[in-house]
């Protein structure tokens, strides 16, 4: 009896021991978190574009690697093509490598894609000017090889012995792919490509966006 008495005293001593969260106490709370959440995804936002600046730069790398690759394995010229094409309303930058049966002997007349890749959005093939890739194969545009804006007019492939050639006269060719997001030179991207070895390099742009520094 005694203890029920000093159960029943302790309750009504304590008569919000058992109270749950107020209404202003939940819209504090939650208006906390939204306020954390804001100020994370403004501080998150220019390394998430980063990251997709550098996806699009790696696609490219990979394309043109893999194409170099195919052509000395398989003894066959593979060529490289950056079409800029509209898929419903959006338009999407595209690497693309082609394998080119019709200039091997014994290699037909068929000449399959061997991949279509469209880069990473918002990335676009840009070049914001200004300094050139320590390679120096010229920056005057996005897709410069021979120093001819989107390359030699008969194209540019890759031969049996890596080498990076024009289409119309087999010779080595150096060129560049530029990347980037419009407006914001800091996501300047570069790959290079050396014609007489078949060498690609990928460049990102230095903290100054003046420089270039090898990725």
């Amino acid at each position: 009896m005694k203890q029920q008495e000093t159960n029943f005293e302790r309750g009504q001593r304590d008569p919000n021991r058992y109270r749950g969260f107020s209404m202003l106490e939940m819209t504090v709370v939650i208006a906390l978190i939204l306020i954390v959440s804001a100020i994370a995804v403004i501080k998150l936002a220019p390394v998430l574009q980063d990251a997709k600046v550098d996806v699009a730069m790696r696609q490219v790398l990979d394309q043109l690697r893999q194409a170099r690759e195919y052509s000395i394995a398989n003894r066959r010229y593979v060529q490289i093509t950056f079409p800029v094409v509209v898929v419903g309303a959006q338009t999407q930058y595209q690497i693309v490598t082609t394998i080119r049966n019709d200039l091997t002997a014994g290699g037909g007349a068929v000449n399959p894609v061997m991949s279509t890749v469209p880069i990473q959005y918002p990335a676009t093939f840009m070049t914001f000017g200004g300094v050139d890739t320590p390679d120096a194969y010229g920056n005057a545009n996005a897709i410069e090889f021979n120093g001819v804006n989107g390359g030699p007019a008969a194209g540019m492939m890759f031969q049996s012995d890596g080498e990076l050639v024009a289409g119309a006269t087999y010779l080595p060719i150096n060129g560049t792919v530029f990347l980037g997001v419009a407006g914001q030179p800091n996501s300047a991207r570069a790959i290079t490509v050396l014609g007489t070895t078949g060498r690609i390099r990928a460049w990102k742009a230095a903290a100054n966006a003046v420089s270039w520094v090898q990725f």
